[in-house]
């Protein structure tokens, strides 16, 4: 069962998070931070579990991908799943109801980076109907080491009319960084920018 992430979950969630961190495979992240950190860095309407006989068994979340405007409908995923219960669909879900509420929401692009020894999180994502669209070499140290990352996006079916709107932004602010973004930008194709 899918339902909203609240404040009562953040002990299960960080277990989650922290045994992601540990792998060493999941994130640059090497500690979990604190609720209101995490919760405040992420779109209150897209923060789920999943939860099995009560427990929580795996989180997704979504972040603003930029505090920019033009970017108001672009967003990054984040997916974790307890070590015990990987390969087993959760994951899937998770990521299939976000990407359901990204768009009910107006968000145009979800984009993620993932390591490229996350083979897991890496098909996981490509089922989902995420592309890879470059690798970032050598883009950051974890533990001492340079590490690549891939960049990965799904693009929602359709780019809304409108611009979503977040906390923290209006539709009118969110209209003008659209049309200033697709301005600057005049060489895309329709299909490729959001409509203002």
């Amino acid at each position: 069962m899918l339902r909203p992430l609240g404040r009562w979950d953040w002990p299960a969630v960080a277990e989650i998070y922290r045994e992601g961190i540990q792998t060493r495979l999941a994130t640059f992240e090497v500690e979990v931070p604190s609720w209101d950190a995490w919760d405040a860095a992420h779109l209150p309407r897209h923060q789920l579990v999943a939860v099995e006989a009560e427990e929580v068994v795996g989180w997704a979340a979504l972040s603003a991908a930029s505090s920019r405007a033009c970017y108001v409908g672009v967003a990054e995923d984040s997916v974790y799943v307890a070590a015990n219960r990987q390969g087993r669909g959760v994951g899937r879900a998770l990521l299939d109801e976000l990407v359901a509420g990204s768009e009910r929401d107006g968000i145009w692009t979800i984009q993620t980076s993932i390591f490229p020894e996350n083979r897991a999180s890496l098909a996981l994502h490509l089922r989902c109907g995420f592309r890879v669209v470059g690798v970032r070499d050598r883009i950051a140290q974890l533990d001492g080491v340079w590490r690549d990352a891939l960049s990965l996006e799904r693009r929602a079916g359709a780019v809304p009319s409108q611009p979503p709107t977040h906390p923290g932004s209006t539709s009118r602010v969110a209209g003008e960084g659209v049309r200033l973004c697709t301005d600057m930008a005049p060489n895309l194709s329709a299909a490729e920018t959001p409509a203002s």
